[in-house]
């Protein structure tokens, strides 16, 4: 049964508010009909006069084969994104960017999955690759995007010229760089949820040899979910992030970029939004049905402790001494604990609390030859963030016979009869990337791409979660203070190194081949600690190496000038790693995949129609598939086949209208595999039932909706004889249910859902003011986009994460 969420979601129950914004949305719409058929006024400009630059069909350029290409010419399938077609499509964050890309979904808010394939192993890494300004380091997925020039989403695998961790595909951002031109742009934004956004840009061109570009914005909002217990909006924002870019001409061949940046937010974000769960006597939470309930407490440890221990009491001499059992006869640690049926509610009796700093710096200095280009590419990043929240997500009623004196989290000790907990995740990382290659810039049939590339990665982890009833046992037993608490971590290392090339032949006129190849060597070590309810902290320590060739084969052909098609054969792999708290199951295996994709890219009606299909077919081997069980984490292998199509299409039938729209459909199936599956109670620390494998064949893949798309449209005209231009726009999404998990209960199923998003922009006749008002999740609908499965210490509750809800405001650009 699917969980039922309040909500005033439909159109016609908008409060004020919003019918204001609404309406003032909709308004140009009408102002253009009068301006468009209005013969009296002939100072006023045509619409297609005045959208002449706002609708044409851009031609892109990307960097997709590691040399500047059109979009169009490119034979791989490419969703990529200008500064003006995110500004258009109002994309402002990864999380607007994914309804704007086939097959696509940010889990979590955080991770890329596209075509079933994302961050699947929990301490490995990621499926889609992230690069910045072409460095293997990736911006905060927190961080917003500002003074962009170009983002390029590459779909399937990417491993001979992006590498190791691009098994399902890259995501490549570059920033704007320094012009020429002495300029800037100020802006601001405004909207509900006491939003407040500031931004700047300021160009600087010192001389013909040196300029320098400073970005950056301010962001705040009230949260969109409310405590109950403490009164408090959680789930909000406060983040900076500013960047510098400057540029150096050395000769006149030589050209070195150089980004630095800096990101920081103290916010109240939320890892999990809402706790979901039947009640089950025996399972605590039912794995076939979500509710609002709380969990049955007598199903889970952080109870037995008190139900075994308590009644005994605590003699002289013990370093917890209570004269009398703390725990009352008959106590039930969740008896009576609020959950609110409205989904942006919660009670709970700690505040989150999320911090995150992030540094890092990108170079790239290209050298013309008479016939080649050298390049060489380089990234450093440091980051360090911190998460606490409430450990068990409530406000408890229950209380102790008498105050106990216990640590609350790492950094209070209280003397309280309340049942507090809380859980803090941490983790540092430190990049850094070298890229080195050139490319031929030959006139004749043959051209070619090589170079050589290493990566040295070094991080920490740390997951500790306290309760009382923990740190009770272990003195009862008299154990340390370092098993006080669930204290789970590690570090871990990694050195990749790694040649590549490509040859591109010109066979005819219309015919291409490109052959690829590139051969991955990689180090890994890790350290693990871990302590859940042990008599000391237990340590593991693993080392591995591994070799790998990987390679692409495609040939495209030109039909005419405006259509291309192209077939390829590529194959690629993800390394392997460790289960860095889990003793019996240390390691997991590198993932491979053959990948076969055909597509067509076209421009129909005398240009006016962008068309590009993509058909694939990926064959997965020892895909990583990661869970949380029995305190530690899990990840194991499971092959795995997925297909599907894809189609792009961008259409601008006059300088009036423009409309673009994608779709996807995507079949992901898991081969023969058993495993055990964390919300089986047989695999708790609540019972010594042997495990119980189940098998997973058939299943499908996490985060893989089987039907996605997208359609957008916009209309520009002049607004009456004022010589400014009005931009009214409209998208929609839609994407099927899918699961949450590759066990596909129907816990972890996730309901289709839509979005629909309204905006209209003003736009002065320099084109240097602009004005826009939005709408975001127009429908105000409550949409989950995750689930996890809490551990069964705490009676295997779902967490629930959701799209934002309805939001509007107004904003002011001003560039001078």
């Amino acid at each position: 049964m699917s969980v039922k969420h309040k909500t005033t979601s439909h159109y016609l129950k908008l409060k004020p508010l919003s019918a204001a914004l609404l309406t003032a949305l909709l308004l140009p719409s009408a102002v253009f009909a009068q301006a468009s058929t209005d013969a009296a006024k002939p100072a006023a400009p045509k619409p297609a006069e005045a959208a002449q630059s706002n609708n044409a069909i851009e031609t892109i350029v990307v960097t997709a084969r590691k040399r500047s290409e059109e979009l169009q010419s490119v034979p791989v399938a490419i969703s990529a994104f200008t500064a003006d077609s995110l500004k258009r499509a109002n994309i402002e964050n990864p999380a607007d960017l994914q309804f704007s890309v086939p097959s696509a979904i940010l889990v979590g808010g955080d991770t890329f999955t596209i075509r079933g394939i994302g961050n699947g192993s929990l301490g490995g890494d990621a499926g889609v690759g992230v690069f910045l300004n072409g460095a293997s380091v990736a911006p905060a997925p927190q961080d917003q995007f500002f003074d962009i020039e170009r983002i390029e989403i590459l779909r399937g695998p990417q491993g001979t010229l992006f590498g190791r961790n691009t098994t399902g595909g890259a995501a490549s951002v570059t920033t704007k760089r320094p012009t020429n031109k002495f300029d800037g742009e100020l802006s601001i934004e405004a909207g509900n949820f006491n939003e407040q956004r500031f931004g700047g840009v300021l160009n600087i061109p010192v001389n013909d040899v040196f300029a320098t570009r400073i970005a950056g914005y301010s962001y705040k909002r009230d949260g969109f979910t409310k405590n109950l217990f403490t009164g408090s909006k959680i789930d909000g924002r406060d983040q900076t992030s500013i960047r510098s870019s400057s540029r150096l001409n050395i000769g006149d061949d030589g050209v070195l970029n150089v980004a630095l940046g800096v990101y920081n937010e103290n916010s109240s974000r939320t890892r999990e939004t809402k706790r979901l769960c039947k009640a089950d006597a025996v399972l605590g939470c039912s794995p076939n049905e979500l509710g609002f309930d709380s969990p049955v407490a007598s199903t889970t440890v952080l109870q037995r402790i008190f139900t075994v221990i308590g009644p005994f009491g605590l003699g002289p001499g013990s370093p917890f001494f209570v004269a009398t059992s703390p725990f009352p006869a008959g106590g039930n640690i969740y008896a009576g604990a609020p959950n609110p049926t409205n989904v942006r509610e919660v009670s709970a009796d700690t505040d989150p609390t999320f911090s995150l700093d992030q540094k890092y710096v990108t170079w790239d200095y290209s050298h013309e030859l008479d016939a080649h280009t050298l390049t060489y590419v380089g990234g450093y990043t440091t980051s360090a963030t911190e998460q606490n929240t409430d450990w068990d997500n409530a406000a408890l009623p229950f209380r102790f016979t008498r105050p106990l004196t216990y640590n609350k989290d790492r950094n209070n000790t209280v003397t309280t009869d309340q049942l507090l907990s809380s859980d803090s995740f941490t983790a540092t990382g430190k990049t850094t990337s070298h890229e080195v290659r050139i490319s031929s810039k030959y006139s004749g049939m043959f051209n070619f791409t090589a170079g050589a590339y290493y990566l040295d990665n070094s991080g920490t982890f740390g997951f500790a979660t306290w309760h009382p009833s923990i740190e009770y046992f272990q003195k009862f037993l008299g154990r340390p203070a370092s098993t006080w608490f669930v204290n789970t971590g590690g570090r871990g290392t990694l050195e990749s190194k790694a040649l590549f090339g490509e040859a591109n032949f010109k066979l005819s006129q219309n015919l291409r081949l490109a052959v690829g190849l590139r051969h991955t060597a990689e180090k890994r070590t890790s350290n693990g600690f871990s302590a859940v309810l042990t008599a000391a902290v237990g340590e593991t320590s693993s080392a591995s190496e591994s070799s790998k060739n990987t390679g692409r084969v495609t040939i495209d052909y030109l039909i005419n000038p405006n259509s291309m098609l192209y077939g390829s054969v590529a194959t690629g792999f993800k390394g392997g790693g460790f289960n860095a708290t889990n003793v019996a199951n240390p390691t997991f295996k590198p993932e491979e995949v053959v990948a076969y994709e055909f597509g067509s890219k076209n421009m129909f009606l005398g240009g006016s129609l962008q068309a590009n299909f993509t058909a694939f077919y990926n064959n997965y081997k020892a895909l990583q598939l990661g869970q949380r069980i029995n305190g530690t984490t899990l990840t194991s292998n499971a092959d795995s086949k997925t297909k599907g199509l894809e189609a792009e299409f961008v259409w601008a039938p006059n300088r009036s209208l423009l409309w673009d729209a994608n779709f996807s459909l995507l079949n992901t199936r898991i081969g023969e595999f058993l495993t055990v599956d964390a919300a089986n109670p047989a695999q708790s620390l609540t019972t010594t039932t042997p495990q119980v494998p189940v098998s997973l064949l058939g299943n499908q893949l996490p985060y893989s909706p089987t039907k996605k798309y997208k359609l957008g449209g916009q209309y520009t005209a002049a607004l009456f004889d004022t010589g400014w231009t009005a931009v009214t726009r409209l998208d929609y999404v839609w994407q099927d249910s899918y699961f949450a998990r590759e066990f596909n209960t129907p816990t972890d199923k996730i309901g289709a859902w839509s979005i629909a998003n309204l905006q209209a922009r003003f736009i002065s006749p320099s084109k240097n003011v602009q004005f826009k008002l939005y709408v975001k999740n127009l429908g105000n609908k409550n949409n989950i986009t995750r689930i996890v499965i809490e551990d069964a210490l705490l009676g295997s509750y779902r967490n629930a994460r959701f799209l934002d809800p309805r939001t509007l405001g107004v904003s002011m650009e001003y560039k001078f």
